[in-house]
């Protein structure tokens, strides 16, 4: 499991009052925020001169926090913080405490105005020991600096030709580069089909042996589960040979019913394997994977049942086995073309989060529901899930009218609307929260 790591240490003036409490104050902090799911990295000594600073400045050099955090015991000087920041470039949470005659409080504003002139990402903090209300904003903020800290440096591939008419798909991969860190790598189709024919067929036969047994059903045909195997076995090679975290397959329709169960399993695996050559589906797929721990749901609004304020979201049958209710899940040829092989069944219950990600130069923009995933039957021939949305559908189709938002939907099964808000100000991407208002980022 994936935790922010916060680099915490106290800084204090001893001219000051109340400074003498500081390691069990910032012990308690250190607890706090243990307890809210981050990694905590104490620096071995407070902060209260050059020298303690130069020291700690040095200590954190190389400990890959995500987040500095000062802990403002007293009010103390702002550039001891902007001193560890060179050292360590991290985003600061700034974290002041009650006390009428510390000025943890002014202290705390100080060095807010110093890193907002310095243009620093950093985020103020106030509340008492022992808050978990604090401890928990706190720790969102770490996990959208971590995720975006994580987006930096990883490769994605996009298998196959965009499809024509899907126009919203198209992306480029200058600015996704620029935006994310990302590099994003172009295979064309036959890149996949030519490994897979050279997959000996009975390796692929053992996989499918595997993948079926567990099945609750199969109607496809044992021909077709096996070049489906080829293809995933294919799509392996591909992942370790050019290092990617991620990929999508176009090609759309030649990739229904061939790529669906090997996408299906690579998503089971924790790589995000999206649909239709969606690039930037595949990137939310692998940030909510990082923030949910759980495979994330690829699908498309289908229905709406407005009384009961719940959607019905679903694609053709490629999404990880493991997100199945306990019916399980079954292998099917995939509708319309009526052939090849797709995972079929209903999707589990849990808490949900409801993503997409549309855009190009200078207007990338997300949108983030909250709901809840409720029981289904086979209402679609794919993966349908069925979401009670905490906001009214009615609010969420003016944001997808207003804002210009897409078709392709990710769900995870985690409430992280907040973590979105965040990484989304911080990287410049507008953010739009419907359920949400205070959160919204429309203006970034």
């Amino acid at each position: 499991m994936l935790k922010p790591r916060i680099g915490c240490y106290a800084v204090y003036e001893a001219a000051e009052e109340d400074w003498q409490n500081h390691e069990q104050q910032l012990a308690h902090i250190c607890a706090d925020l243990t307890d809210a799911g981050t990694e905590v990295i104490a620096a071995p000594e407070p902060v209260y001169d050059e020298a303690s600073c130069r020291r700690v400045a040095a200590w954190f050099a190389d400990k890959h926090v995500d987040v500095l955090h000062p802990v403002v015991i007293n009010w103390s000087f702002d550039h001891y913080s902007v001193m560890i920041y060179q050292h360590r470039e991290a985003p600061l949470a700034v974290r002041s405490i009650p006390g009428i005659r510390t000025g943890s409080i002014v202290g705390g504003v100080q060095l807010g105005c110093l890193l907002s002139d310095l243009s620093i990402e950093h985020k103020l903090l106030y509340g008492p020991l022992g808050s978990r209300a604090v401890a928990a904003e706190t720790a969102q903020y770490a996990k959208a600096c971590m995720l975006k800290n994580r987006l930096k440096g990883t490769r994605f591939a996009v298998v196959g030709a965009r499809t024509p008419g899907m126009t919203p798909v198209a992306v480029d991969e200058v600015e996704i580069l620029r935006l994310f860190g990302i590099s994003l790598i172009n295979l064309g189709w036959e890149d996949l089909m030519d490994r897979a024919r050279r997959i000996d067929a009975s390796q692929a036969e053992d996989h499918w042996r595997s993948v079926s047994a567990a099945a609750a059903a199969v109607s496809c045909s044992e021909a077709h589960g096996i070049a489906a195997m080829q293809n995933y076995l294919a799509m392996k090679q591909l992942i370790e040979e050019y290092r990617l975290q991620g990929l999508t397959i176009g090609a759309y329709p030649r990739c229904q019913g061939t790529a669906c169960l090997g996408l299906a399993l690579l998503n089971d695996a924790g790589i995000p394997a999206g649909c239709e050559g969606d690039v930037n589906s595949t990137i939310v797929m692998y940030m909510l994977g990082l923030l949910s721990h759980h495979p994330v749901h690829f699908g498309e609004i289908l229905a709406v049942d407005e009384t009961e304020n719940s959607i019905i979201t679903s694609h053709c049958g490629a999404a990880a086995p493991s997100l199945a209710d306990e019916s399980g899940y079954s292998l099917c040829p995939v509708r319309l073309a009526h052939s090849g092989t797709c995972v079929r069944f209903t999707c589990r219950t849990g808490p949900i989060t409801y993503v997409n990600l549309v855009g190009r130069k200078g207007n990338y923009r997300m949108c983030a529901v909250e709901g809840d995933a409720l029981p289904t039957g086979m209402v679609f021939e794919g993966n349908p899930l069925k979401i009670r949305l905490h906001t009214p559908f009615g609010t969420l189709w003016e944001a997808i009218s207003t804002y210009g938002f897409g078709s392709h939907w990710l769900a995870a099964y985690e409430h992280v609307a907040r973590i979105l808000s965040e990484f989304c100000r911080m990287s410049g991407i507008q953010g739009v929260f419907p359920d949400r208002p205070r959160m919204s980022s429309h203006d970034v």
